[in-house]
């Protein structure tokens, strides 16, 4: 199974990017997870937790709100800043 290519982006350019197993994000309606081949889409995000399960383990971000797209396998997270906890 090929990995999620994770990017999270600010205004001021800055960036964290990195591989993924799966991902959960906060949306508008609820909490969503994201795997490998997951359907294209593009939605709004809101406060709340993006969870990454890596190689290396879990990753935690707190965001304020932001924007996800996810096409192919990677993802793209445009937030006006994130906290790694």
């Amino acid at each position: 199974m090929k990995n999620l290519q994770v990017t999270i982006i600010t205004p001021e350019s800055v960036q964290e990017q990195f591989e993924a197993d799966s991902l959960v994000v906060p949306l508008e309606d609820g909490y969503w997870g994201i795997l490998p081949k997951h359907s294209n889409m593009v939605a709004t995000l809101v406060k709340g937790k993006v969870k990454a399960r890596t190689k290396g383990g879990e990753k935690v971000y707190e965001i304020p709100e932001g924007w996800i797209q996810v096409f192919h396998n990677r993802i793209i997270i445009l937030t006006p800043s994130f906290a790694l906890i």
